[in-house]
């Protein structure tokens, strides 16, 4: 059994947690202000948020974003995240399918 401890994975804002050749699973921390640009990705995705608030953006539409809030996203649609709130902003993105 494999058991991934994020706390113990490498990286700054993006930290991939678990890569297989299916899909891929990231944590994404922001700081208050902080975002992730706009961009697309090649395979669908979507975020669960775990902490904080924000506004996340896919195509065009937009959308203030809290815990337990899952957002599927298409390949090819682009998406943004940034964090609105006071504290830290915490999310799980799903690649799903191939690379």
């Amino acid at each position: 059994m494999e058991i991934i401890d994020a706390n113990e994975v490498a990286g700054a804002q993006a930290r991939k947690l678990y890569d297989h050749p299916q899909g891929q699973a990231l944590l994404v921390e922001l700081k208050p202000g902080e975002a992730l640009r706009r961009h697309t990705a090649p395979v669908d995705i979507f975020i669960y948020l775990l902490e904080g608030e924000g506004v996340v953006q896919v195509g065009e539409a937009s959308a203030r974003v809290r815990p337990d809030l899952l957002i599927p996203c298409a390949a090819g649609v682009p998406h943004a995240l940034e964090n609105t709130g006071e504290g830290r902003l915490r999310a799980l993105v799903v690649k799903l399918g191939s690379k």
